[in-house]
């Protein structure tokens, strides 16, 4: 009977305990104004149509300012283009040295290091090369003509190879040449020195690398304009030498070689020359003929039994004669008592 009313209890305890609160309760009025505006309980979730869009009633229109003349001016100008300020440094006279870099692009250290390269190849060739530094994405401003400025520039003096080098995106650079060296090299020979110093200088991932792989191949091809402006090369060269070394060159026209006429007492001691070198290897060739064939005999002995046996195991007999200077063939007899037992 006490399990009885305990169990009552405990199941009376539990059904008060999960009972849950009411649902709220849609009020009439309110349901059937939502009804009326079109809305259905659920609806959006049996059905592929897309709710429909509120009409707006304000047709007011919206006020956007204009630009100023200011912001018009700055939206107009390229973030990348070189900066007016170092313009005249680069376009306006002829620089005094070889490389250009008025925005300090390249360190002190590697300045330097062209400068004294580019000096190098003035002094060994009389065809200069200028190099206008500029940074990997910077744009030259439209009203800024390369080759008017070579033409201004370097149309009088020495001749000149102006390179337009973009440190870290070499594929971007441009060469111009003064006029008179334009007249002798064709466009199809620039346009392939180009390509070949750009494909040096992606060698190497660091920039300062591939400016200085590109400048040292752009010296060997100016080696060749300048041959081609003295009327010592051809116009058409199939390969030029790289600066690592590993190809060489030749024209498609071979040079003249010239002859020279060996005199009669020259033809007779080339004679001497190779009658005497024949004889000594004739003579070498006997030499080891004979050393080949030789043979060594040695005198053949009866080796004395050992307590009766003519060998035992793990014993040898030694074999040893009384002088060492005269050869084993000579001698007959053994040392007396030598390696014997009692």
């Amino acid at each position: 009977m006490k399990w009885v009313l305990f169990t009552l209890l405990l199941g009376s305890h539990f059904a008060t305990a999960i009972t849950e609160p009411p649902l709220p309760l849609w009020d009439a009025e309110d349901r059937k104004n939502m009804i009326a505006e079109g809305w259905i309980a659920g609806g959006s979730l049996f059905t592929y149509e897309t709710l429909p869009l509120e009409d707006s009633t304000d047709e007011t229109p919206l006020y956007v300012e204009e630009p100023t003349a200011e912001e018009l001016a700055v939206s107009g100008e390229d973030e990348n283009e070189v900066s007016e300020e170092y313009l005249t440094a680069y376009f306006a006279d002829k620089p005094a040295g070889h490389l250009v870099d008025p925005q300090d692009l390249l360190s002190t250290r590697e300045q330097k290091d062209l400068e004294a390269f580019l000096d190098y190849h003035a002094g060994d060739s009389s065809i200069d090369m200028y190099v206008y530094v500029f940074g990997a994405d910077q744009q030259i401003p439209s009203d800024v003509r390369e080759e008017e400025v070579v033409e201004r520039l370097y149309s009088v003096g020495k001749p000149a190879v102006v390179t337009y080098y973009y440190l870290g995106a070499p594929q971007r650079s441009t060469v111009y040449l003064s006029p008179v060296i334009t007249d002798t090299v064709s466009a199809a020979e620039q346009r392939r020195a180009l390509e070949s110093s750009v494909m040096q200088a992606f060698g190497s991932a660091k920039a300062f690398e591939q400016v200085e792989a590109f400048l040292v191949q752009m010296s060997i091809r100016i080696y060749w304009m300048d041959r081609m402006t003295a009327g010592t090369a051809v116009e058409t060269m199939e390969k030029i030498p790289h600066s690592d070394g590993a190809r060489g060159f030749h024209n498609k026209k071979p040079p003249v070689q010239k002859r020279f006429k060996i005199p009669v007492w020259g033809k007779m001691a080339a004679a001497v020359v190779v009658a005497a070198g024949g004889g000594i290897l004739v003579l070498w060739s006997a030499l080891m003929w004979w050393r080949g064939r030789v043979r060594y005999r040695f005198a053949e002995f009866d080796v004395e039994p050992r307590l009766g046996g003519s060998h035992a195991a793990g014993i040898g007999a030694v074999i040893s004669f009384a002088s060492p200077a005269i050869p084993p063939a000579m001698q007959r007899n053994q040392v007396p008592d030598y390696m014997r037992r009692a």
